[in-house]
């Protein structure tokens, strides 16, 4: 028989905290299999579970991303091994269709980005320019080319910027604002679910950018 292997990890590589899940439910050919629940409400469910005397068939493993949004994951279980399984709490499925970065024309988008608290402050910018198939981002009148990776990278930041959710009881507090074609627009984080102002910072300083 089979073994599963799961770990509940990060998909941005670039966001270094540890988002929890805590509840899981594996299905077993569309029936609930079995169900992992956190025993405390202020911890998650272990980073690393290991299942075994796994039979043939195909499963689905449904959780909630941080985005509070179902994430569901098929896995088909053909041969006697260990099926390794990664389950990303940050993973968002949605697409904002407005997004500033993905939309840009012979124009340039500024980010400014923030996070406050107790006992820290960090505030930043990027800008990032188009000119017609080129992305460039803009440092102090210099530009520098990136590549199509890269641009889909702040694409994907912003997506996931713009679908934070409004709840609040942090006493940190993370803010973005978008500026393009003499318009802003802020968007606030005062969840501490997301992390988004240090993934940017962690991104930049390992991509030189």
């Amino acid at each position: 028989m089979a073994s599963f292997d799961i770990h509940i990890e990060n998909l941005d590589k670039n966001d270094k905290s540890s988002h929890e899940l805590f509840k899981l439910e594996i299905y077993k050919e569309n029936k609930i299999f079995k169900v992992l629940k956190s025993d405390l409400p202020v911890t998650g469910l272990e980073q690393n579970i290991k299942i075994d005397s796994i039979r043939v068939g195909k499963y689905s493993f449904v959780y909630e991303s941080i985005f509070g949004k179902q994430i569901k994951k098929d896995v088909n279980v053909d041969d006697s091994k260990t099926y390794r399984i990664s389950l990303n709490p940050d993973q968002l499925n949605e697409k904002n269709k407005n997004l500033a970065f993905e939309n840009v024309k012979n124009d340039e988008v500024m980010l400014i980005y923030q996070s406050s608290g107790c006992f820290h402050f960090n505030r930043d910018s990027i800008t990032i320019l188009n000119k017609g198939n080129e992305h460039f981002v803009k440092k102090n009148n210099h530009l520098q080319k990136i590549d199509r990776k890269t641009w889909a990278y702040f694409v994907s930041l912003e997506n996931r910027i713009r679908q934070i959710s409004k709840d609040r009881g942090c006493t940190s507090v993370d803010g973005f604002i978008f500026k393009y074609k003499g318009k802003s627009d802020s968007i606030s984080d005062a969840t501490c679910s997301f992390n988004l102002v240090s993934t940017i910072m962690n991104y930049r300083k390992v991509n030189k950018i």
